[in-house]
C-alpha cells in the first residue's frame, strides 16, 4: 500500500480476460475504483498494523486479508 496515489486502496481487479473472470490485487486510489471491490484501505492497514509493522504481525494479518478476498470473490460468484 506504499503508493503515491491519493487515498490508496488494496482492491480486486477484475480484468477483462476470460470475460473478466480473472481477479488480481491492485492498489490505485480510492476515488477511482468501484467501492465494492476495495479490501483495505490505506488508513485501515496503519490502524490495524501500525506504521513499522514487524513480520509476526504482517504474517498473522495477511491470512485475515486472504479471507476478505476469497469472500467478495465468492459473493461475486466467480
Amino acid at each position: 500500500m506504499d503508493s503515491s496515489a491519493e487515498l490508496p486502496v488494496l482492491y480486486i481487479n477484475y480484468g477483462p480476460g476470460s470475460g473478466g473472470t480473472e481477479a488480481e490485487l491492485d492498489v490505485w486510489a480510492a476515488g477511482l475504483v468501484y467501492q465494492a471491490d476495495i479490501v483495505l484501505t490505506r488508513a485501515t492497514a496503519l490502524e490495524l498494523l501500525s506504521e513499522e509493522p514487524n513480520n509476526e504481525s504482517i504474517a498473522a494479518f495477511l491470512p485475515k486479508v486472504q479471507q476478505a478476498v476469497d469472500q467478495m470473490i465468492s459473493v461475486r460468484g466467480m
